[in-house]
């Protein structure tokens, strides 16, 4: 039974007592830890030898966990649509051990993310020809449009699931640009964020029928593009290891992978 943490005091007694003997942590949530508990996101299970976090999202539960005792099989049965990512440096790091334990407790493995960055003055920029335009979204209905095309692009789970509540904020903050053809059909969009500088690709989608086209090519030089401010501007993503095309299409562009990885594991 999932048990709501009301207090940031109370997340911190917890993870305190599970983490002088942890073998395997994946606690991403510190830092937003006060937020997640004001939003009533954050739940918790208990056993003698672990602990797993439980932050509610607009489509199941995302999993954080502190173990120490792998002969201690979780049971998750009662909880749908959970997922849970792990974070390791390059293929030397590859997370054996505890995928073999996830998946004990009722996960499979779901993707591979891979983490890949570049420097203005190290990217190569495609012309964008004159029957395309790539536009920031002008109001909700153009959002909305970006919105559920990611969300129709991506895993629902693993995936950042983009709720109605957030168009307003995405539009005002100009994060959503979309590319169309001379008769104004939309072709694809791209939702941008900027971290302490740095510039990243959030999601990009392209229309079924658009794909194989160089649409997602010109949405990334339009976003390199606006986003340049010295030559040592820095712009990061993440990309499926998965999907070959997208990996190649941003090296061709000069990113480099950083020897960083995630891979998801989900329980439906």
């Amino acid at each position: 039974m999932l048990r709501l943490i009301n207090s940031v005091e109370e997340y911190s007694a917890l993870t305190e007592a599970y983490s002088a003997h942890k073998l395997y942590c994946n606690d991403y949530i510190q830092s937003g830890v006060d937020e997640l508990i004001k939003a009533n996101s954050l739940f918790e299970i208990h056993t003698e030898g672990n602990l797993y976090l439980f932050v509610k999202k607009a489509i199941g539960y995302r999993l954080y966990y502190y173990i120490s005792d792998t002969s201690e099989v979780a049971d998750f049965t009662n909880i749908n649509n959970i997922v849970v990512e792990i974070l390791y440096r390059g293929e030397k790091y590859y997370p054996q051990d505890e995928i073999e334990y996830l998946t004990k407790c009722g996960f499979e493995i779901n993707l591979i993310r891979d983490q890949y960055c570049g420097l203005y003055k190290d990217l190569h920029i495609f012309d964008i020809p004159s029957d395309i335009s790539i536009l920031n979204a002008r109001d909700i209905e153009d959002v909305h449009y970006a919105s559920t095309l990611f969300n129709n692009s991506f895993d629902t789970l693993s995936g950042d699931y983009i709720t109605e509540a957030e168009y307003a904020t995405l539009l005002g903050r100009n994060q959503m640009f979309i590319a169309t053809d001379n008769q104004g059909n939309r072709l694809g969009a791209l939702h941008q964020t900027i971290d302490k500088g740095v510039a990243w690709i959030s999601h990009i989608a392209i229309e079924p029928e658009s794909r194989g086209k160089g649409v997602g090519k010109l949405l990334v030089s339009d976003f390199i593009k606006r986003n340049y401010t010295t030559d040592k501007q820095r712009y990061m993503l993440w990309v499926q290891h998965q999907n070959k095309r997208a990996v190649s299409m941003y090296e061709k562009f000069g990113f480099k992978y950083l020897n960083k990885s995630t891979i998801s594991l989900i329980k439906r």
